[in-house]
């Protein structure tokens, strides 16, 4: 609980939320940053295949509500005080709904991989020279593009209900308001049908797609704009304030990366969430098959975010927690202690290299940027009679460090500067965990305990939007004030596992491509 002062706050009051992989997060905070509420509300998704991932909307409607009912509970504010919403989500997603704007279908999430024949059709009939020319991207199912032509070819009685595709943070903001829209870093995170050049919908390629463009809004919003406001239902639904503006918020790692205070060229923000998405801000454009490029959320026309990442780096350190020590889990929940602690605990034992052990972190089937692969999956090299649960462990957490070391190497070979690097979101909290990544990388790392990411990113958004600040003012809402230094005794261990693991990256794509031939998906 936190507790605030009335006469320390400082009006008006600004209302953030992401909606992400495993639940929807809130916080409120006041005109001059400060925190006076938070709420999460669990979620999960569905995974009916290997490789596909799901989740109905709906679902997400429901957390949005009872997150902001429990942030109007616990703050005891008057919703009026509220000057404006925000809201991200993660991307890219597949809402498809009918004439009565009713889901038709689970969302294909960011996770789902499952357009790999789509995928490679548009690389046969289109290419893909063609499309990271115009576009920036190149072609995998990731992009939410290959998701819609899946949608079509193989559920083609779906696909003739279609009316609209919605973004996760557009549905809900339809629902709120009844507004249709999208921001410039979710159409980028579309993929194939978006120019970063022009920072327009290319009409071109849909042509090409056989997408057609009336499904998607018409007017791409920078994420500041306000696009609608909460409507009388919503706001019986919410308790928030009818006419409430709403802007249009973006992508969840962008914001995050906004809400650490990246707004120059050269700032590095990775946010170990359910996955990891390292990403840098660039306003000189400088392209890579190896990156996701699209409009920040921030001075959207001008800046880029370019990021790589793993799908799973949080959700390996969950695998482990529900699967290997699940009796440990039940009795620590029932003393209201948390698990994660007493894992760093134990890691902290084990030397780094984990006495030979490397993981390699993929544990959804297939891979986004820098990989770009269908087929690759996790791998644990080096087991022995002589490793233990805390030896398996801390392999987990140098698996992610090692992976964000490549991924760094990859901006930089575009040219691109790292000036500063900084973590946020859940992972981040781990003190081991930061002191791993340090060692790894081999340089000072940022990083500030409360920071909310994606939330605060969004309340930000919400105040330039309705005109009480400046993208400049986080800031003043966050101090990044903590610094962790490499110990480079230990860097110099990491850099032979290092070598290990670049090795064991080449050496298995056989191998995965293999397993995809045996049918295990």
């Amino acid at each position: 609980m936190i507790n605030i002062d009335k006469g320390d706050i400082k009006y008006p009051l600004f209302l953030g939320t992401d909606i992400g992989t495993y639940g929807t997060k809130s916080c409120l905070v006041d005109a001059s940053g400060k925190i006076l509420a938070t709420s999460f509300i669990e979620t999960d998704i569905l995974t009916p295949r290997l490789g596909w991932a799901e989740q109905w909307p709906d679902v997400w409607w429901r957390a949005y509500r009872e997150s902001v009912v429990q942030i109007i509970k616990k703050s005891s504010v008057n919703p009026s005080d509220i000057a404006g919403i925000s809201i991200s989500g993660f991307s890219p997603s597949i809402i498809s709904v009918d004439k009565y704007f009713k889901p038709i279908r689970p969302a294909l999430i960011w996770m789902d991989r499952r357009a790999v024949e789509e995928a490679s059709w548009v690389k046969k009939t289109i290419g893909e020279d063609e499309i990271f020319k115009k576009t920036g991207n190149v072609i995998d199912p990731y992009f939410g593009f290959p998701k819609v032509l899946w949608l079509k070819r193989k559920e083609p009685n779906n696909w003739r209900k279609v009316h609209k595709i919605f973004s996760t943070q557009g549905y809900i903001i339809y629902k709120l308001s009844n507004t249709i829209c999208i921001d410039h870093s979710t159409a980028g995170n579309f993929g194939g049908i978006y120019d970063i050049h022009k920072r327009e919908w290319c009409e071109s390629l849909m042509d090409e797609l056989g997408i057609p463009p009336s499904v998607f809004p018409e007017k791409i919003n920078m994420s500041k704009d306000v696009v609608g406001e909460v409507s009388k239902e919503a706001a019986e639904l919410t308790g928030l304030h009818k006419g409430t503006p709403i802007v249009a918020g973006g992508v969840d790692a962008p914001v995050s990366a906004l809400a650490a205070t990246a707004l120059g060229e050269g700032d590095f923000v990775s946010m170990i969430g359910t996955s990891m998405c390292n990403g840098v801000i660039q306003e000189k454009l400088r392209l890579s098959r190896k990156l996701v490029s699209y409009p920040y959320v921030a001075y959207d026309l001008k800046m880029t975010y370019s990021y790589t990442g793993i799908s799973t780096a949080g959700a390996i350190l969950r695998w482990f927690r529900d699967n290997l020590i699940p009796y440990e889990k039940s009795i620590l929940n029932n003393y209201g202690l948390p698990t994660y602690k007493l894992l760093d605990r134990l890691a902290t034992k084990v030397s780094p290299g984990a006495n030979g052990l490397v993981f390699m972190p993929h544990m959804s089937i297939g891979e986004r940027a820098p990989f770009w692969s269908s087929s690759m999956r996790s791998c644990l090299f080096g087991l022995t009679l002589s490793h233990a649960r805390e030896h398996i462990y801390r392999a987990f957490l140098e698996a992610v460090a090692y992976a964000l070391k490549y991924c760094m190497e990859i901006i930089m070979e575009i040219g691109l500067p790292i000036r500063r690097i900084i973590l946020v979101d859940g992972g981040a909290r781990s003190q081991i965990w930061r002191q791993i990544i340090a060692d790894v990388i081999g340089r000072i790392i940022l990083y500030k305990e409360d920071v909310l990411g994606a939330p605060l990113g969004d309340a930000l958004l919400a105040a330039v939007g309705t005109g009480y600040a400046t993208y400049e003012k986080i800031n003043e809402w966050v101090n990044i004030d903590q610094a962790v230094h490499p110990n480079l005794s230990n860097t110099s261990i990491y850099e032979k596992y290092y070598k290990l693991y670049l090795k064991l990256y080449e050496c298995l794509d056989e191998c995965y491509e293999l397993a995809e031939d045996l049918n295990l998906r």
